[in-house]
């Protein structure tokens, strides 16, 4: 998102790399929009972890253990929560670590996403795409000593990866290994430059 996203528990961080290598994510904040609701006759002030615009629809997702969803009291919370949703044009949807922490998946996101918040020039992608187009199906230990060869840093390559401009198994843990597929025909280049 290109600022500074507050979140409390490592939970819902790791959630954001998620929301964050997600194209069909337009926007997020966190907290969501606090919503007053009533319960056994008790006003209640209750501010969901993530109000999340997609493209073709908008989510209040709850990133929490599932300890804590299973518990009889945020069963309680969230039958209020989704009565309340229902009303609107946004849909709940409740996730636990299980979801969110899927391994490899979550580590080679973070990877990814620590190189995809550097700038390269135009020149840089082309060069990087063009690469990898001569050089796929191939390991990444290849296709990074062709960049080496041509003084392309591997860093490139990292943020095409990060935004799917080159295809790679995100199930396997990323390594020296890992089979670099193809790289995409058409691109846009304006998620390189805005994300």
């Amino acid at each position: 998102m290109g600022t500074s996203v507050w979140y409390n528990s490592l939970l819902q961080k790791d959630f954001m790399y998620w929301l964050e290598f997600d194209p069909d994510v337009l926007s997020y904040t966190t907290p969501a929009i606090t919503i007053d609701c009533y319960s056994n006759g008790r006003h209640k002030s209750y501010a969901p972890d993530f109000q999340v615009v997609r493209h073709t629809k908008k989510q209040i997702i709850e990133v929490k253990p599932k300890k804590k969803v299973e518990s009889d009291d945020y069963r309680r919370s969230h039958r209020i929560l989704s009565d309340f949703y229902e009303e609107t044009e946004w849909t709940l949807i409740v996730l636990t670590e299980s979801e969110v922490q899927r391994e490899p998946l979550l580590s080679n996101i973070k990877l990814l996403y620590r190189c995809a918040r550097e700038n390269f020039s135009i020149n840089e992608y082309r060069d990087c795409l063009e690469v990898v187009r001569s050089q796929a199906p191939a390991s990444f230990a290849e296709i990074g000593q062709a960049l080496d060869d041509r003084h392309i840093r591997r860093n490139v390559l990292f943020k095409l990866l990060f935004h799917s401009l080159v295809e790679i198994d995100l199930k396997q843990a990323i390594n020296a290994a890992s089979t670099i597929s193809a790289a995409s025909e058409n691109i846009d280049w304006r998620i390189l430059f805005n994300g």
